[in-house]
């Protein structure tokens, strides 16, 4: 049932991505070959490994239930998803408009369009006035060291205390430096490490970071 699919929609040329995860099957959605943006490095059409072992994470081990939970560079969704499987309330947030009306239409193509979801763009930079949040969410969002202090003091902002953030990342250097720093303010982490084995993606080792803020 995994797998990507290439498809003409009108001018645009799209991939449609069925995925399994735990026992559901997601359907998504999302452009090919788009501009990038001038301002920013980001690949937010791409569905990665890291995204597909978040969203297995957060479905087999998390009840979400009434959960405020935040999604950071949502991207096309799939972890946001996830979570709105899982019972939570879900705010996707991404710097790109385009890249959420992407994930609004992939909630509404799995039949999830509900009260509990809820839009956000978000500059890491420049934050808005945002409410906190239960758990933050994020997969391969770290790889900016410019981006560092913004985004850790964005999620110090955003998180309940005793609250939780999963990042999801392939292991990098620039990944263990940014654990580190919310480490040096307190947080703690543990780590989880899997194999991605899905069909139409190279096998790639995963870690899960679970960092509690104390």
């Amino acid at each position: 049932m995994d797998g990507i699919i290439k498809a003409n929609n009108g001018e645009k040329q799209r991939v449609e991505h069925v995925i399994r995860i735990g026992k559901s099957i997601v359907r998504l959605s999302a452009p090919e070959n788009i501009s990038e943006s001038e301002d920013r490095i980001s690949f937010w059409w791409g569905l990665t490994a890291s995204s597909i072992n978040l969203a297995n994470r957060i479905m087999n081990q998390e009840n979400l239930l009434g959960k405020k939970v935040l999604e950071l560079g949502s991207g096309i969704g799939l972890t946001g998803i996830a979570a709105l499987l899982r019972g939570a309330e879900i705010t996707f947030s991404d710097y790109l408009p385009e890249a959420l009306e992407t994930a609004a239409n992939n909630v509404d193509i799995n039949g999830l369009s509900s009260e509990a979801v809820s839009f956000l763009v978000l500059d890491w930079e420049n934050p808005v006035s945002i409410p906190s949040f239960d758990l933050i969410l994020g997969a391969e969002i770290v790889y900016d060291y410019f981006f560092h202090g913004s985004l850790i003091g964005l999620m110090e902002k955003a998180l309940n205390p005793g609250g939780r953030i999963l990042l999801a990342d392939r292991k990098r250097l620039v990944v263990e430096r940014f654990v580190g720093r919310l480490l040096s303010r307190g947080f703690v982490c543990n780590k989880q490490v899997s194999l991605l084995q899905v069909e139409g993606f190279p096998e790639q080792e995963i870690t899960i970071f679970e960092i509690t803020r104390a």
